[in-house]
């Protein structure tokens, strides 16, 4: 899933030869709740990660192929809250980590239902590849940091877009990564691992500039 990710960000790459129509700049404010759960976990101490919700900016460019089509390539920086639950045989303690950095990366076929209007919905359909920033702070007394493998999955994304001006216009849009998002995170200085789902929830309301 990851090669193919990179694949798709090169196609994209190459896209504003064929879109001659419009060229969309995206600038936006961005939301994230993780919706997965941890999965499984090694023997001994258990260390549970969760994730808070969290939020950013992103950047994008959706370059326009038709009145009605689209390709959508976009990335966010954004933080979450970050505590680890760790579980003995006799004792359980959390930790706060403070805020961990999440970058999202996407490219997305989309599909506008409307040419005209002031109000104009559109879908979209991709693949997201999820960046989880490796927290090096103590986890506890046993664990000194936390290696992240970062999860790639299907995305499906759905908004609407509100001209403002022939060069400018305002979007909402929601795009959510159901499947295929599992992570692995292990714990320095110990054997101890577990497997997530992450699934992020990603909101956003922007700027879009036309060319």
């Amino acid at each position: 899933m990851y090669r193919l990710t990179i694949v798709l960000l090169a196609i994209l790459a190459a896209a504003p030869l064929a879109a001659q129509r419009r060229i969309d700049l995206l600038l936006d404010a961005e939301g994230a709740r993780r919706t997965g759960h941890n999965l499984s976990f090694t023997p001994g101490i258990r260390f549970d990660p969760e994730f808070g919700t969290g939020g950013g900016a992103g950047a994008g460019l959706d370059f326009f192929v038709t009145d009605r089509v689209s390709i959508e390539a976009k990335a966010a920086a954004l933080e979450s809250q970050l505590r680890v639950r760790t579980i003995g045989s006799d004792f359980i303690a959390t930790a706060e980590l403070g805020r961990a950095k999440i970058y999202p990366l996407s490219a997305l076929l989309q599909w506008h239902v409307s040419q005209h209007g002031t109000v104009r919905p559109y879908l979209g359909l991709g693949i997201a590849h999820v960046i989880l920033h490796n927290v090096n702070r103590s986890v506890g007394s046993s664990a000194t940091g936390i290696h992240f493998k970062d999860p790639t999955g299907l995305v499906v994304d759905g908004g609407l877009e509100f001209n403002l001006a022939k060069r400018w216009g305002l979007f909402a849009d929601a795009r959510y990564i159901p499947v295929e998002s599992k992570s692995t995170a292990t714990f320095v200085g110990t054997s101890s691992s577990v497997t997530m789902n992450v699934r992020p929830l990603i909101v956003s309301t922007g700027l879009a500039v036309r060319f």
